[in-house]
């Protein structure tokens, strides 16, 4: 087959969820399945950064995606379109299929401006509309998807996510020791254990009751807690929320964004991971943390139950109280860590491997050729 996929969102120097769920899936299909011919392509508005996407798909460069002349513009016929962002075109002659990351507009809808809300919430509705099949993280994700825009369920495929585990591993050879050593140093960590959160989205990933809950939980002269991701404003607030909280300012630090390099590093060397989020579509650094043998306590929310499959501590992200509980679970005993480890590595180890991922859709893109077959006419 000749498979487009709209790397839109991939095509950045900082690559977040949705651009590595695809720089992922594409590298994994071209390992397992070689004998198809893949083509990367870029939506108008981003055409300037193309170049940014140039290493998506192993010698192949970002063709144009339009609405109209399709064929044209990707250098002739395509069999499929796979939307790696929330876009799928209106014209083609393809199957098309798109992965939905997160329905956070219609679930939590107070975290997003209006304006935004209605564009995105309409944006969404039309996608899957145009869409011969629909991917989701989550068996979460496929009823929101039926309750909020009325998709049939046969039509939503529940793919989750994989774990690079060549890169999330335990750190237990020199190597890993060096780098995360030296990533402590960096960080000015020194050698007090830390409970490390990920995330730029403020609200949503709710730093704030994780700030809180860390000061409630007493962990400030043993412990420090690491949020990584946000930088320049989110940042600033992050640190003027701390100075507000009971905690001593050199107990949270706050790198900004982590590169790539040194994430499995900061990652694999905490006490714990925390994921305090409000809503998540699945929560990919919860299973990276299990894979470096990260003790994880997560929120019971959205898709992350079904993400965390057992493997760490639940409770509920509004109350501070029951975080601050697995905080202290965590950090003073150690055969809850020792068994939130062994729980976390089995887990990753059960089908969360980026070839399960690559297998799963392409058995979507089948459905969907079939599909947008069936319903040709004459058919």
């Amino acid at each position: 087959m000749r498979l487009a996929f709209d790397v839109t969102s991939c095509a950045k120097s900082r690559r977040g969820g949705i651009a590595g769920y695809g720089v992922n899936l594409i590298a994994a299909i071209a390992r397992l399945a070689p004998e198809h011919e893949l083509v990367p392509c870029v939506r108008l508005a981003r055409w300037r950064d193309r170049r940014l996407a140039d290493d998506v798909v192993s010698g192949g460069k970002p063709r144009l995606l339009l609405d109209t002349l399709q064929g044209l513009t990707l250098g002739g016929p395509v069999d499929l379109l796979h939307g790696i962002g929330v876009r799928l075109p209106k014209n083609g002659r393809f199957a098309k299929v798109v992965t939905v990351h997160d329905l956070n507009v219609f679930e939590l809808p107070e975290l997003a401006p209006e304006a935004w809300r209605r564009r995105r919430s309409a944006r969404l509705a039309l996608t899957v509309a145009r869409a011969d099949a629909i991917i989701a993280y989550s068996e979460h994700g496929r009823e929101a998807l039926s309750e909020h825009l009325d998709v049939p369920r046969e039509r939503v495929h529940v793919v989750p996510l994989g774990v690079d585990c060549a890169r999330f591993r335990p750190h237990d050879d020199g190597r890993w020791l060096a780098a995360r050593d030296g990533l402590r140093a960096r960080l000015a960590l020194d050698d007090r254990p830390y409970v490390l959160a990920l995330g730029v989205d403020l609200r949503r990933k709710n730093h704030t009751g994780l700030i809180a809950a860390f000061a409630r939980a007493g962990l400030g002269t043993t412990h420090r807690l690491v949020i990584a991701g946000p930088s320049g404003e989110r940042a600033r607030q992050l640190a003027e929320h701390v100075a507000r909280s009971d905690l001593r300012d050199d107990v949270v630090r706050l790198p900004g964004w982590v590169a790539d390099e040194d994430l499995p590093a900061l990652v694999a060397g905490a006490e714990s991971y925390v994921c305090a989020s409000l809503h998540e579509g699945f929560g990919l650094p919860v299973l990276e943390a299990q894979a470096c043998g990260t003790p994880v306590v997560a929120s019971d929310r959205a898709a992350l139950p079904e993400t965390l499959g057992g493997a760490g501590l639940a409770f509920d992200p509004d109350d501070r109280d029951a975080l601050a509980d697995c905080l202290i679970q965590v950090a003073r005993d150690g055969s809850l860590r020792a068994d939130l480890r062994a729980r976390g590595l089995r887990h990753v180890a059960s089908g969360f491997d980026w070839e399960d991922v690559a297998r799963a859709t392409l058995a979507v893109y089948r459905a969907a050729l079939e599909a947008r077959a069936s319903d040709a006419p004459g058919s």
